[in-house]
């Protein structure tokens, strides 16, 4: 083990870390359950996440990190029944595709996508969907062949009928009935 690095309370090794309120590098990580709320207002639960708490030996500090940060966001996508970044992610990279790649196929904005996948924010549902069909097999060649073609997009789901309306013969009758009908101030 090098001077740099050191051991958490399961005993395994930390990167260099720094305690965020004295700078101390003699900082062990403890995975506990971690109680947060999200959203506000009447739409607020209280999610749960085990993450890595990070406690400074020389100060008593117990702080969250980026990781920590990370963990929760996972447990918030779980909430919203979304997909994680790394879900995002392994996607694209399932494809062997750059970000500005599957950007131009998919016409998710490249900024979005990076966004996404490093959980600073959350896809919608309807991004999710279109996300989940992206990985069935198949439908992303249809995507990328589409963007290709000059034809117009044919669906397999039916057109709706225009209603049609009955055509009057304007005869003699029709004419007369007219005549007959007048408007009266109430």
């Amino acid at each position: 083990m090098n001077k740099n690095s050191k051991r958490n309370e399961a005993g395994v090794k930390d990167a260099t870390i720094k305690c965020a309120e004295c700078g101390s590098e003699n900082v062990t990580t403890s995975d506990e359950q971690y109680n947060f709320p999200y959203y506000v207002g009447d739409d607020s639960v209280e999610l749960t996440a085990c993450v890595p708490i990070r406690i400074c030996t020389d100060c008593g500090f117990r702080y969250l990190d980026k990781t920590a940060e990370q963990f929760c966001h996972d447990a918030i996508c779980e909430h919203l029944g979304v997909m994680k970044p790394i879900q995002i992610k392994a996607l694209r990279d399932y494809f062997r595709l750059t970000q500005a790649e599957f950007s131009k196929i998919t016409k998710i904005g490249e900024a979005t996508l990076s966004r996404w996948e490093r959980g600073i924010v959350i896809q919608n549902e309807a991004y999710n969907n279109y996300l989940y069909l992206l990985g069935l097999e198949g439908n992303l060649q249809k995507i990328r062949e589409r963007g290709k073609s000059t034809e117009p997009m044919v669906s397999n789901v039916e057109r709706p009928k225009q209603p049609k309306f009955r055509e009057l013969d304007v005869n003699e009758e029709v004419l007369q009935r007219k005549g007959n009908f007048k408007l009266r101030r109430v």
